[in-house]
């Protein structure tokens, strides 16, 4: 079974101790995969601060000099890897950045060759901000010889039709229908591009769910792909059950820690796995 983690939201504003304060422990065992904003927006949230989130301003991650040397030491040591996070992060009144917003091909084209720039890597995959895409965001990305990591529609209205999409849609409906697991725990492979969905830790999110999504995927010898918000967990944020979000991801990795046969991953060596 192969696990990996993605963490959400790296952008100009993340302070290197913030990481290392979350996955300095596990690092060296286990890589992050870092979802990084090239161009973040003044929009509102969570991971930037608030005096920013009103305003025209955008803040290039590369100008974030400390950040960007902490990295690129952290991609040379194999504990991290970059991957695209939208192009700004910005969040309309009418919707997300690639649900609405235009342009879409030209800002994924630049983000991504600013982040190849910015730290000397390869971009192959692209997570949309808010799990949200469009056609027009999905052709946008597909267009720039992307993998998408999130948990997409079928819905003919939101994806380019192709063959492949058939027979993908009833492989991930049979798999949820036997296992009861809606998250597909598979690479699916289209024309042009591959998804995988993830598992989120976020504020709802209970540890017995994750531990039951687990050991079911654990009996197909499938994906688990956890996606994490650093910021969450280093401002101590609990979930509604009362427990602190920091406590359950350390909980849940110990748990994840003492299965065998468990293969630690980035998620572009995921893809791999199709």
């Amino acid at each position: 079974m192969r696990f990996a983690i993605v963490d959400h939201d790296t952008n100009y504003f993340t302070k290197p101790e913030q990481l290392e304060n979350v996955y300095g422990r596990i690092w060296d065992e286990v890589p992050i995969s870092l979802s990084v904003v090239p161009f973040h927006a003044s929009t509102k949230s969570g991971a930037i601060p608030r005096e920013y989130w009103q305003g025209d301003r955008i803040f290039p991650i590369g100008e974030n000099k400390e950040l960007v040397k902490f990295l690129k030491r952290k991609i040379s040591e194999n504990k991290v890897s970059i991957l695209m996070h939208g192009y700004s992060h910005k969040d309309y009144e009418n919707g997300y950045e690639f649900e609405v917003g235009e342009g879409l091909y030209e800002k994924v084209k630049e983000g991504k060759k600013y982040l190849e720039e910015t730290f000397g890597v390869e971009i192959k995959t692209f997570i949309p901000p808010h799990n949200s895409l469009s056609k027009e965001g999905m052709k946008a990305v597909i267009a720039n010889r992307l993998n998408i990591l999130g948990s997409l529609s079928f819905r003919p209205s939101r994806r380019p039709f192709e063959v492949r999409y058939i027979f993908n849609l009833f492989r991930r409906k049979f798999f949820q229908l036997k296992s009861g697991i809606l998250t597909y725990p598979m690479v699916l492979q289209f024309k042009g591009h591959c998804e995988l969905a993830c598992f989120s830790l976020i504020p709802s999110t209970r540890m017995g769910e994750l531990i039951r999504a687990f050991n079911l995927i654990r009996k197909y010898n499938a994906n688990f792909c956890l996606a994490t918000h650093h910021w969450e967990m280093s401002a101590k944020m609990k979930n509604e059950s009362g427990k602190i979000q920091r406590e359950i991801f350390e909980d849940f990795l110990k748990f994840v820690e003492g299965r065998n046969g468990i293969v630690f991953s980035s998620i572009d060596r995921l893809f791999l796995s199709k």
